[in-house]
Parts: C-alpha cells; structure tokens; sequence
C-alpha cells in the first residue's frame, strides 16, 4: 500500500493524497475506473466520462523533478509554463503586431490542446517556425500540463534519438532496438523536438516514417517542433533588434526537402499545424535574463 503524506490543505486533493482526472475513452488503461455520478440522465448523448485517481503532487516534494525525469525533459525546460511564455518581445519593432499575435495565437491554440486533451481525438500538433520563436517552450509547456492531469508523455531530441536507435544496434549496447523504440511508440503523448535537424538519410527517413506511421495507426498523439516551414514561407524578412544587430533568417529548405512528401503527408493527417513565424529573438531574451527555444 503506498503511503502518501499530504499537504492537509492542498487545494487539488482536499488533504486526502489523491485527485481525481478524467478520460473520454474508458477503453484505456487505468486506476480505480469509476463512472462520474454527477451525470444526469438524458442530459447528453456524448460518450460517458470516466475518471481515475492519481497520486496528488502534493504528496512528495520531488515528485514533479521524477516527472520531468520519466518524461526526459531536459532540464534547461524545466521551468517552461504557458504563464511563462512571452507574447510581447517584439514590442517597438515596425511589424511587432504581426509578430507578437502570431506568438499569442499560437500560445491560445497550445494551451486549448493541453487543457481540452484527449477531447480533440488523436490529433495531435507541428509546431513550424524559426529557430528561437519559443516552439520548443510551448510544446513543454503542454507536455507538463498533461502529465500533471495525470497522462504519460515523453521528450526526445530528434537527433538524439536516431542516435539512440542507431546505438542500440552494438550487440554489447545495454539497450535492446526494441528497448529504446518501445516507449517511442507505446507513450500516450510523445514529443519529437527539431525534426528534420539532421541530413536526411535512408535509414533515418524509414526510421521515423515507422515511428510516425505506427503512432498515426495506434491514434496515439504526436506533438513536433521543427525549424523547417513550407512553401512561400521558407524566408523570413531581415529585422534590427533593440541592440542594434541585423537578423535574418533565410531558410533554403522546407521540411519536406527534410523528411520527404511521405511523411511530410502523413503528419498533414495527424497534426494540426501551428506555425510561428518571426525572427531569432534568442540573443535579445538572453541578455534580458530569459530563456527561449
């Protein structure tokens, strides 16, 4: 029996240790399963809502750091929240409007998925736009919320991970292929931050497209962050920032030029795709004694 030692007034379990989350889907695994009964008779033809008990955070001091550590968030993210995020870096800049809406609709429509998830069905979330424009932050950011109401989730690098994959074919590796892919595929929410960063290559390209293709058939959410845009969009206009440094962010390539038409058409199907397009603004945050990715 697992001993929880609660904050008597914690207001997310009341004292008791445990909180309750809800799932749309009682088909999917999970703990202490009840029917909610507040429903009201004939008051909705909508699917039944379940919910389970989890383990408040409140029951261990270091319980959100062993979250972080499970889902592999690097700790340079740590600190990443919706609250956190920045929609007005670019004020006093000529096109600081356009740039700063697009940064404050694409928070919106984040944290919308985060908080309304798994209401959207297995659809999931690319995330496009210039290096420095806070994609990586966002996509935290969700990751964090969803694993607090209770939902697994995972962080890989891009890179890193075809470095694990490719490392775990060494017969002396301590990981098995399957052993470092099987989490990749089973995780309810997996995030894949700077796809496309590495050269494409044969077994990199058939490597994703297996992951993604095997996610896309399980309905398990994705959510992707990438450099690399589409189309018309690949050149973003040259900008002063307030130190007075001339940025430019000219993108030669587009994602599918990285990961090729097909799985450049399998994430249109299961991705929604949000897009933040402005410059590098990393130098300017830096120096205001912030952090963006």
């Amino acid at each position: 029996m697992l001993s929880l030692m609660a904050q008597p007034d914690c207001p997310l379990c009341s004292g008791t240790g445990w909180r309750l989350v809800e799932r749309v889907d009682a088909n999917q695994k999970a703990e202490r399963v009840v029917e909610r009964k507040d429903a009201v008779l004939g008051a909705s033809a909508a699917a039944p809502k379940f919910t389970w008990a989890v383990p408040c955070d409140c029951t261990g001091g270091d319980r959100s750091s062993r979250a972080l550590d499970r889902a592999r968030i690097p700790r340079r993210y740590e600190h990443c929240d919706f609250e956190n995020f920045d929609t007005d870096v670019w004020d006093g800049q000529p096109d600081a409007g356009a740039w700063n809406r697009r940064l404050s609709q694409a928070r919106v429509v984040i944290e919308a998925f985060a908080r309304n998830y798994p209401a959207g069905g297995e659809t999931g979330i690319l995330l496009m736009g210039s290096c420095g424009t806070g994609k990586t932050h966002l996509a935290v950011s969700a990751l964090r919320h969803l694993m607090l109401r209770g939902h697994g989730a995972r962080f890989y690098d891009y890179r890193e991970l075809l470095k694990e994959i490719q490392a775990s074919y060494d017969p002396d590796h301590p990981v098995s292929e399957m052993g470092v892919l099987e989490p990749v595929l089973e995780t309810e929410v997996l995030l894949i931050d700077d796809i496309g960063a590495s050269k494409p290559s044969d077994w990199a390209l058939d490597t994703m497209g297996h992951i993604l293709n095997k996610r896309y058939n399980e309905k398990r959410v994705t959510l992707l962050t990438t450099n690399y845009l589409d189309g018309s969009e690949v050149t973003v206009a040259p900008v002063r920032m307030p130190s007075g440094q001339a940025v430019t962010a000219p993108r030669d390539q587009t994602l599918t030029d990285r990961l090729g038409p097909r799985i450049r058409s399998r994430l249109y199907e299961m991705c929604r795709t949000v897009e933040l397009i402005a410059p590098d603004y990393r130098l300017e945050i830096r120096q205001a004694g912030r952090v963006r990715s």
